[in-house]
């Protein structure tokens, strides 16, 4: 209940009622002899003893993460579970291949399982800080402490238009000023792009935390964005989308590895950060 938020928000990340929750909550409360939480019209909230058992229940799960993967290593196998998150739209990068990644993974960690997901740079370094990540690959200009950076590669963003925009059959460059005024798809983070003042967009009319929502905006015909260029290439050879003013308009952005600074390094999380960058490289 504490990281969906509430009970209400709980019963979907569990799929059980509500009632069900209550229930055992209450069952908890009882077995422990303490109040755990406190819910009414101001919210989900836990008392000062819920947050000492939470913290605690946290430090009872990783040691017994630790016991199974001590034990393991006793007969040489490398166990448990590998949680990183990624960036989404990296299937296609030409240089760093996350598919490259997974099977090398597969292939000297085969009893880790893996748990992989594709989430924005700010919730990545909340999740990792957390430690509820043990790694998360994106860009992250502002680097924020309690984080260890690994620096990887480079990804070149393109401002373009789709097929049905006004600027798609105009010959020669149009005015910076111009395309400044054209409706604008910003990200959800970082101020809606990963480097600013390259490009100053008037018309921020959509948001998006994810490539695939910008390139389905640009793709309309009413929205401007930028994308990866890997990203954007099958639309652009079949003649969906086009680059503007490429030599002016476009940046690139600094991949990076994130670790939590202090934590145990397991020797799973050891691999991975050696595949990685070696793969980058």
């Amino acid at each position: 209940m504490t990281e969906a938020g509430g009970f209400s928000q709980a019963q979907i990340a569990l799929n059980v009622s509500q009632s069900t929750i209550s229930t055992q909550m209450a069952d908890l409360e009882a077995r422990l002899g303490l109040k755990l939480c406190r819910r009414g019209r101001a919210g989900f909230a836990l008392t000062e003893d819920g947050k000492a058992v939470y913290d605690a229940a946290r430090e009872l799960f990783s040691s017994c993460e630790t016991f199974a993967e001590k034990v393991n290593a006793r007969r040489g196998e490398i166990t448990g579970e590998l949680r990183f998150a990624i960036a989404d739209a990296l299937i296609r990068h030409p240089t760093f291949r996350i598919d490259a990644v997974i099977r090398e993974l597969r292939h000297r960690l085969p009893a880790v399982r893996l748990n992989m997901m594709a989430l924005d740079p700010l919730e990545i370094e909340r999740l990792v800080l957390d430690q509820k990540l043990h790694a998360g690959i994106h860009t992250f200009p502002n680097h924020a402490p309690g984080l260890r950076y690994v620096t990887l590669f480079e990804e070149r963003q393109t401002l373009y238009c789709g097929e049905h925009h006004p600027l798609f059959e105009r010959d020669g460059p149009p005015e910076i000023a111009e395309i400044e005024q054209f409706n604008y798809a910003a990200r959800t983070y970082y101020g809606g792009m990963l480097r600013p003042g390259v490009f100053r967009p008037e018309r921020i009319v959509a948001h998006s935390s994810n490539m695939e929502g910008i390139v389905a905006l640009i793709l309309s015909g009413e929205i401007i964005g930028h994308l990866p260029d890997h990203f954007a290439e099958p639309w652009v050879k079949s003649g969906q989308l086009r680059p503007i003013r490429p030599d002016d308009l476009s940046y690139h952005s600094q991949f990076e590895c994130i670790y939590p600074v202090g934590a145990r390094i397991s020797r799973a999380v050891a691999v991975f950060e050696e595949i990685v960058v070696a793969l980058a490289a």
